[in-house]
């Protein structure tokens, strides 16, 4: 059975938007609802279409192809539920153009709504508006405190609903977080393999040669991470298609940092994006994306994350640490603190014993001792004060440039002093 939704996904995923003439420019979506008489003519010329006589079948398809979309709604109906298999077959070849219809006035009356006092039934633009708008609820009501963004962010959704693929995911949005996770990695897929298409081998040894290279678009790619938020990260199977790849090959890089409207509507999807990312491997990957796209407060909410999750290896979280020594605040000494009690080997340091010839020591650099040196140069403060030994001899340049976490290690018998000595600090400098 076609439902409403699902078959305009459907339909639209293999047919382009029609250039026929469009209703009314009116923004409000009330212009587009059908008129009785309309619907009462619509659901007779469905009837006629199984008449005995051939001419009559064929001169109410004719009629019902001049009705255009508003005629549509009398033919989803008969492909669902008429008994002649004669109106279901004409009625199936008819849907599609009116579908496309369809989606070109909803698409004409949502653009015309340049002041958004309207809602709009365009599968996807309520999530895509509210991860644009900062939505709060306040006694059950939403209150949207960036409605600026709204013209911006309606031009740039015309854009991703141009593309049968892109709609494709569009659709699927709102319904089942499994189905649309499976739809975004197949996309991401896809995309990945447009931009690096490889030869195929067919029958005979026959090799076809690559198909053309296609780069990712803007809207390509934003309706991907749409897609990937909404779904969740949980529900998106593991893939081989690096994302990163994708957002830095669409311009996303200077989309975003462009200042404009557009940009910002586009960094707020990324950003809600990067928010999802719960998989130690991805939080790390998006991480150093975050950072190549010159988004440091994001890289550092990332970072604080990746430190906090036990599930990480050893040396994700140890380059959470270098993120938070380049750029990390004040702000960030919680989750550094979470971790000082971390006794997780990140590295072991192994060099001459002092005093010691022909010896060798091996020194333990431990998470809760990584934590603790970021805090210390966050805080502008000298590890070397504490205890730690700096191998390199010098001190860490402006923003943290010259910072590995190598670095800094602690003999044993210092730790407990160093932990102690920080939090007789922190009581004084909250």
């Amino acid at each position: 059975m076609l439902r409403p939704t699902a078959s305009l996904a459907a339909v639209l995923l293999a047919a382009t938007v029609a250039a026929a003439a469009a209703p009314s420019a009116s923004p409000d979506p009330k212009s587009l609802l059908v008129a009785d008489g309309d619907q009462t003519r619509a659901r007779e010329l469905v009837q006629k279409l199984g008449s005995e006589q051939y001419a009559e079948r064929e001169a109410a398809e004719q009629a019902l192809a001049e009705m255009g979309r508003l005629a549509r709604a009398a033919l989803l109906d008969a492909v669902n539920n008429d008994a002649s298999p004669e109106v279901r077959t004409r009625c199936q070849g008819l849907l599609p153009r009116a579908t496309s219809l369809e989606m070109k006035a909803r698409l004409e009356v949502f653009l015309a709504d340049t002041d958004g006092k309207f809602d709009h039934d365009l599968a996807g633009w309520t999530q895509f508006r509210e991860l644009v708008r900062t939505t709060h609820t306040v006694l059950g009501f939403p209150i949207r405190t960036d409605p600026a963004l709204d013209g911006a962010a309606r031009t740039l959704f015309a854009e991703l609903v141009a593309s049968p693929a892109n709609r494709h995911l569009l659709f699927a949005i709102g319904g089942q977080q499994a189905e649309l996770g499976s739809l975004a990695a197949a996309r991401q897929q896809e995309l990945y393999s447009q931009k690096y298409p490889r030869a195929v081998f067919v029958a005979g040894g026959v090799v076809r040669p690559p198909a053309a290279r296609r780069d990712p678009s803007l809207a390509d790619v934003v309706t991907l991470l749409l897609a990937q938020h909404q779904a969740g990260a949980s529900f998106v199977p593991p893939r081989s298609a690096p994302i990163s790849v994708l957002v830095t090959s669409a311009g996303l890089n200077q989309a975003i940092n462009t200042g404009d409207a557009r940009g910002r509507v586009c960094r707020a999807v990324l950003t809600a994006w990067f928010e999802t990312r719960q998989d130690p491997m991805d939080q790390y990957n998006a991480m150093t994306l975050a950072g190549n796209l010159g988004m440091p407060e994001v890289s550092c909410d990332l970072a604080t994350r990746l430190l906090r999750n036990k599930a990480a290896v050893a040396s994700y979280r140890s380059m959470a640490a270098t993120t938070l020594v380049r750029s990390g605040t004040k702000a960030h000494l919680p989750a550094l603190e979470d971790a000082m009690d971390d006794k997780a080997v990140v590295f072991t340091v192994r060099r001459a014993a002092p005093g010691k010839p022909g010896e060798i020591e091996a020194n333990e650099i431990q998470l809760r001792d990584l934590a603790l040196v970021v805090g210390l140069l966050i805080t502008q403060q000298n590890p070397t004060d504490y205890g730690f030994v700096d191998q390199y001899g010098k001190g860490v340049g402006a923003g943290g440039a010259n910072f590995n976490y190598t670095r800094f290690f602690i003999p044993e018998a210092k730790r407990d002093e160093a932990q102690a000595k920080w939090k007789e600090w922190r009581a004084k400098a909250p």
